[in-house]
């Protein structure tokens, strides 16, 4: 199948892309995506292969998964935390290694939604922790509610650090799981300087739930020399 070859090695094509490529008609590129049941799915636009898009997020998984270079950018994005900063860490298996590299009486405030990342905090010595807490959500290992939402409209932020399970060219930096997308979005808005942390695998992919573009981050730490 001819669709099949253009999306091979995990390639995300947008459907009027397909259809250029293939001379034919975007009507005729849903028709052959059908149901999934060719391999193929078409989730927002664009077309992509269905095991992809089933795959699923577990933060134990992924914390299992890419260490050396999880732990490459979190050590960069370490360092540019200083005395007195309020920083926002973001949930994911990457920031776990920002929030290990931390040193104890760093004199910092940290705000964060993440169990695994509040575990961490909470035994540094000269660091506040701030948990943005609610209903728990174990697949992310992460919080969110309305509480959380307000608790950071109080909160003023000097550097925000944020995780990305996939960053698309059009689309933006996405996530797996739409109840992120509140906190993090709350959390861009109170950050004077806002981070997007992430190991270049992440470059090409798309997920279900769009939180931001990258301009709207300062930098990103982990960016690939390609892209």
């Amino acid at each position: 199948m001819a669709l099949k070859k253009l999306c091979a090695s995990g390639k995300i094509l947008h459907i009027a892309e397909a259809a250029r490529e293939l001379g034919t008609s975007e009507i005729t590129i849903r028709r052959d995506l059908g149901n999934g049941e060719n391999g193929l799915l078409c989730l927002g636009g664009y077309i992509m292969s269905a095991n992809e898009n089933g795959e699923r997020y577990s933060l134990s998984h992924a914390q299992g998964t890419n260490t050396q270079a999880k732990t490459q950018v979190a050590r960069r994005a370490a360092a540019l935390v200083e005395p007195e900063d309020t920083i926002f860490v973001d949930c994911g298996s990457t920031l776990q290694y920002l929030a290990a590299s931390l040193p104890h009486n760093a004199n910092v405030t940290v705000v964060t939604q993440a169990m695994n990342i509040a575990e961490m905090v909470s035994r540094l010595d000269g660091v506040t922790l701030i948990l943005l807490a609610g209903i728990y959500h174990p697949e992310s290992g992460s919080f969110s509610s309305d509480t959380a939402l307000g608790m950071l409209q109080e909160i003023n932020i000097t550097k925000g650090f944020f995780s990305a399970a996939g960053i698309h060219e059009s689309e933006g930096v996405t996530c797996f799981h739409f109840h992120e997308v509140a906190v993090k979005r709350a959390a861009m808005a109170r950050s004077q300087r806002r981070f997007l942390v992430s190991d270049a695998s992440k470059w090409g992919k798309l997920r279900p739930a769009t939180f931001a573009q990258l301009d709207e981050f300062e930098t990103w730490i982990g960016k690939p020399e390609t892209e």
